[in-house]
């Protein structure tokens, strides 16, 4: 499984997505942990990457629909102004 998923949204997922909280930040780069619950976010504005404790890099930007894995730890690194819309535990990630 990777821990980082990018696509672009089909429809209904781009409707769903935009009707969550937003969530913003300014250039910078932080180390997080990520909790037991899978993120999936729709960027709408700058770009960013997260870089996981192996250094593999997820660059992601405006337009992506991105879901991290529950329990990631790694580097998020803002390099434009971002803003996403945010939803937990869409199951995208789950394991059969």
């Amino acid at each position: 499984m990777v821990p980082v998923l990018i696509r672009k949204p089909d429809e209904r997922e781009e409707a769903l997505l935009k009707a969550q909280p937003t969530w913003e930040h300014e250039p910078e780069k932080w180390k997080t942990n990520y909790d037991e619950r899978e993120e999936t976010c729709l960027v709408v504005e700058g770009n960013a990457y997260v870089e996981t404790m192996d250094g593999e890099r997820y660059y992601f930007s405006k337009g992506d629909l991105v879901t991290f894995q529950p329990h990631l730890e790694c580097w998020w690194c803002v390099e434009k102004p971002i803003k996403k819309h945010y939803i937990f535990d869409l199951g995208y990630m789950k394991q059969d």
